[in-house]
């Protein structure tokens, strides 16, 4: 799995949890961790478009993907 696929499975998951969670108070949390995961999914989808069209280097790339999964996974 990709890194902008995985980023949208985790989206999904917390959907699910807000759907499943007992809590009320907890469900607008995980709404809000969904909302965390497209924006990075769309952050790394935009990324790895900019390098394809070469206004990135590869390495750049990589490394700013890496870096914001591991923020995201914190």
């Amino acid at each position: 799995m990709d890194t902008i696929e995985r980023c949208r499975a985790e989206a999904d998951d917390c959907l699910r949890r807000a759907d499943i969670d007992a809590n009320e108070n907890d469900r607008p949390l995980w709404i809000t961790l969904a909302q965390s995961w497209l924006q990075l999914a769309e952050d790394a989808d935009r990324i790895s478009n900019e390098a394809r069209s070469g206004e990135e280097d590869e390495d750049a790339r990589s490394e700013e993907l890496e870096r914001a999964v591991e923020v995201a996974l914190l």
